[in-house]
């Protein structure tokens, strides 16, 4: 073996140890001693002494080689697993997001907030994946955070953050939402820094961020603001701009039907409930409306006696969401008015079993829902 090979004094001295032991005097001692343990007890004596020699050399051998020692630390470092930087980190949830791994983009957005707790990018990120979650309070902590370290940058926090609130506070976060977008595109009027094409690009992006937000404004006065003074007006002019700005804004043709239909120009309202049917039918890379979109396009549909496409819509949401009770009460009526009848007692008695089940106080819901099933 290598390490006898090494280290020939040990065995020099091993094999002299054992020379010694069968030397013809020694083994005439031997054979004159009366008593065999004590020759078998100095036999091992000597047996063990030459082990014990042999491995102090081996010992000595070894550390004689301070540079191999050293390689071999070296060689454990280079394989030793350090911290990824958290640019790379958050490359890595980009793609986890793109995958559909929200919590797992959530866990590696923390890790950067770890090492730069002050960076907005990592922040209005994860406060979007929590929003996606569920989790409102834990978004609007973030977003609020960002704001108050870059106010002025980062149009994204405003929108998330006028999404979480309400009434006149969503408002003013859309509004500075318009604001950053407005600085956003005046900054590629300086000449130099981009493109023709690309400048143009830049622009017709932002302008649909814009027709977004001014959507988003609408419905807001459509909604929790509808009382107040001149709303449907102020609500005619945002969506007015938002049309202009991109046409082919679902949110903007369904929130301007919604507002014909408290106009009580229900004609008008059907000729924008389908235009936005059509844009929904044909967005871009096979993308579809959100949840609360459809179910919105879906109320639309039925108050506007469009049962069969509402039922296609309503049939759609229930697969998604089996615990959304207004949408199985939608459905059961849906059916009851298209004459089907057992269809329709199975989804209201769904509705009413998630009704008892959360015990809400929607009374009310629960009133008709037992009317219709005693028909």
């Amino acid at each position: 073996m290598p390490a006898a090979a090494g280290c020939p004094k040990g065995m020099d001295a091993c094999r002299k140890a054992m020379g010694e032991m069968s030397s013809d005097e020694e083994v005439a001692k031997q054979f004159r001693c009366r008593n065999p343990l004590k020759l078998l007890g100095r036999l091992l004596a000597q047996l063990l002494q030459a082990m014990v020699l042999t491995l102090e050399r081996a010992i000595e051998w070894l550390g004689h080689e301070p540079e191999r020692k050293w390689e071999n630390v070296k060689l454990l470092e280079a394989i030793q697993i350090r911290t990824p930087s958290p640019i790379v980190l958050a490359q890595r949830a980009k793609v986890l997001v793109e995958k559909g791994d929200e919590e797992g983009a959530l866990r590696l957005y923390v890790k950067c907030l770890e090492l730069e707790p002050e960076n907005t990018m990592y922040l209005d990120s994860a406060a979007e994946i929590l929003a996606e979650l569920g989790d409102d309070v834990g978004a609007k902590d973030l977003v609020v955070k960002s704001i108050e370290i870059a106010p002025n940058q980062g149009h994204g926090k405003y929108l998330l953050l006028g999404h979480l609130e309400r009434g006149d506070t969503a408002i003013t976060s859309f509004e500075k939402c318009l604001d950053v977008l407005n600085i956003e595109l005046a900054q590629l009027n300086v000449p130099g820094t981009l493109l023709d094409k690309e400048v143009a690009s830049e622009k017709t992006k932002i302008k649909k961020i814009m027709s977004e937000v001014m959507a988003a404004i609408a419905k807001v006065y459509l909604t929790d603001c509808f009382m107040e003074k001149d709303a449907q007006k102020i609500c005619q002019e945002l969506l007015d701009q938002s049309l202009l700005y991109d046409p082919d804004n679902p949110e903007s043709t369904q929130a301007l039907a919604d507002l014909r239909m408290s106009q009580n120009r229900k004609g008008e309202a059907l000729v924008m409930v389908r235009r936005t049917m059509d844009i929904c039918a044909n967005l871009d890379g096979g993308l579809s409306p959100s949840y609360d979109f459809r179910c919105v396009t879906a109320r639309l549909l039925m108050e506007l006696s469009q049962y069969e496409h509402a039922e296609g819509v309503l049939e759609d949401l229930v697969m998604e969401d089996e615990e959304d009770t207004e949408v199985w009460y939608l459905l059961g009526l849906c059916y009851l008015l298209l004459h089907k009848p057992n269809k329709c007692r199975t989804a209201l008695s769904q509705a009413k079993y998630l009704l008892e089940r959360t015990r809400t106080s929607n009374t009310h819901l629960m009133e008709q829902i037992n009317c219709f099933l005693e028909r």
